[in-house]
Parts: C-alpha cells; structure tokens; sequence
C-alpha cells in the first residue's frame, strides 16, 4: 500500500511539472497584441501613442481605447469596463478578459451580418486600357488620356473599399495599363462566387468627351429598365423549371434595376456634393451600355466629367481633383451598401 501511495504521488508529481509550463504558458500567453488582434479579428488599429488612445474599426464599427485606463467604447455607444490595455516595450497588449471583450464584440457583429442580405462583393472597373486609350484631348502641353484618369480614380476607390471592408472582395477589372475585353470584365463580375443571402455590384469609371467644346459635367448611368436580359441562370431554370423561371427573371430584373438607380443616385449625390461648384451635374440617365446590360448585378457606368471641356479637362488634370472624384464614388458605394443592408 506505501509503494502504492509513492507510486501514485510521484506520478502527480509528473503530471505537475509536465503541465506547470503548459499552464503558466497558456497564462503568459493569454494577453493579446494589437498586431494579433488586427490579424485575428480582420480590423484595422489607429493608436495615437502622444495621447495614448487608439481604436479597432471593422465595416464602420467601431472599438476604442485608451492604454492604462480600464474601459473600452463600443461604437460610441456603450462603455465596457476591463483591464486596462497597457504599453508592454512599445508593444500594445490587451489583458486576456479585455481581449475577450473584443472578440465577442465582432463575433457578434459578424453573426448579425451573417444572417442578413449583404454586398460581399464590390468590382471596380477602370474604364479602358492598353491599347485603348479611351478619349484623348490635349491643353497646351496636357495630354490626357482617359485610361489614365479613370485608373487613378479607381485605385483611390479600391483603397478606401478595401480599407473599410476587409472581409469583403474588393476587386478591380485591372490594376494597371492593361486592356481586358468587355466580355471579360462583365465575366469577371459575374464569376463571382456569392452565398444565396449575398451580392455584387459593379461600378464602370469612365470620363466623357465630346465634339462640343462647351459640353461639361459628370453623369451617372444605370442600365434602360425596358431592356431585356436574361439573369436566372441555368442551375435556377434546371431546378425551378422552365415555367417558373421567367417569372423569377423578371422579378431579379427588376430588382436590380431598383438597385442600380438607387446606386447611382448616392454616387450622383455625393459627386454633387464634393465637385458640383466646379461640375454641373448631368443628370441620372438609363442606357444600354455593354456592361451595365451583361452584368448580372445592380451596375453602373460613371462619366466623371469632359476631358474636352478647356476648364474642366485641366481640372482632371490634377491629382487633388481626382482624389475628390474618387472619395465622392466610394462614399456614394459606402451609402448604397448601408442602404441596401438595412
């Protein structure tokens, strides 16, 4: 029975000291940085360490914090009280009770957009390229090519998309002076791989030109809503049956008809607002363009101004003015998406 009793206690022994390392690592470990918390969580950081405050953002929601100080800020909302983030050798940390808060914060965001209809995708497509240079018109010594501006724009677009949402496909029909077909851009677009409770929508960049020297201005485009097209694909036809199937394309061509001119009006709105001093709008306007008619998705065709027009062509000389284009048409998408997913 003695042997026995040391026998079972220096096997306890063992199974101590095999499991202290495991125990005060898991311990040592549980504390979380920001960097693995930003990798973990898909959020972006903005620390500002003079004031010592900071915050996560993920698709508009927001998480902040301040280091030393025991609270946390969901949205501006709610006050969440923790332990204290702290500053461990210029590596911001988040004790394990803090972490968890964060966690749970988008865990729960994340299953309330999960079970909602949402925009998961977003293609930006700069109008020509390569050997298409789209118009051209020359000011002096300005030389303007419009595969050149409506590239510039889109990559500014992208940025920002991708900057606010990061658990959703940003994507570009090109990145740089390449020429894609317009079939392969609309296949692009309509490649897409989507959950039932998902969509896309795809936003053309173009700039105008014109014969007319006084013609000036930016317009948006949706696609004619008397025009006809085929949505339902053949998996819907081959599982619905051949009867059902028109209706339900009629209902989808509707519904992305509805969609793609409340897409560009926001977008329409928000140019307005950033450069109509400097650019008369045009009007929202329905057309059969190729893209916005084989597009399978609520779509639009943008016209950021005439690159003819004396005046307004040197402004889309300019980068700054650009950057303002460019703001205005994400800000217009991030409108449409909060729109859309109420």
């Amino acid at each position: 029975m003695f042997l026995r009793n040391r026998i079972n206690l220096l096997a306890l022994v063992i199974v101590l000291f095999i499991s202290l390392p495991f125990v005060f690592g898991q311990q040592a470990d549980a504390a979380a940085s920001a960097q693995d918390l930003q990798t973990s969580l898909s959020v972006q950081l903005f620390y500002d360490p003079l004031l010592k405050t900071g915050y996560f953002v993920r698709e508009g929601k927001y998480l902040s914090f301040a280091t030393d100080q025991p609270y946390l800020a969901l949205d501006f909302k709610q006050i969440a009280k923790v332990s204290a983030p702290y500053n461990k050798e210029g590596v911001l940390m988040f004790p394990p009770d803090t972490k968890r808060v964060i966690e749970n914060y988008y865990s729960a965001m994340q299953k309330e957009t999960d079970g909602k209809y949402s925009v998961a995708a977003i293609l930006i497509d700069p109008g020509h390229g390569g050997k298409d240079t789209g118009a051209i018109a020359e000011f002096g010594s300005t030389r303007l090519l419009e595969k050149n501006l409506t590239l510039e724009v889109s990559k500014r677009v992208v940025e920002l998309l991708s900057e606010r949402y990061p658990n959703r496909k940003i994507l570009t029909t090109r990145e740089g002076d390449s020429y894609p077909t317009l079939d392969q851009r609309v296949e692009m677009a309509n490649s897409i791989p989507l959950k039932p409770s998902q969509a896309v929508i795809y936003v053309s960049i173009h700039a105008n030109a014109s014969f007319n020297k006084n013609a000036k201005g930016f317009e948006v485009w949706y696609l004619n809503p008397e025009y006809r097209r085929t949505v339902v694909d053949a998996v819907t036809v081959q599982e619905k049956g051949k009867d059902i199937a028109p209706i339900l394309n009629a209902m989808l061509e509707e519904e992305f008809t509805t969609e793609s001119i409340i897409l560009a009006r926001k977008v329409y709105d928000r140019l307005g607002s950033m450069i109509g001093d400097a650019s008369p709008g045009r009007g929202i306007r329905a057309e059969e363009w190729f893209v916005v008619r084989n597009a399978k998705m609520p779509s639009i065709l943008i016209e950021m101004g005439f690159i003819t027009h004396p005046e307004e062509g040197l402004l889309l000389a300019d980068s700054g003015y650009l950057r303002k284009i460019a703001d205005a048409i994400y800000n217009g998408i991030v409108d449409f998406i909060d729109h859309f997913e109420r």
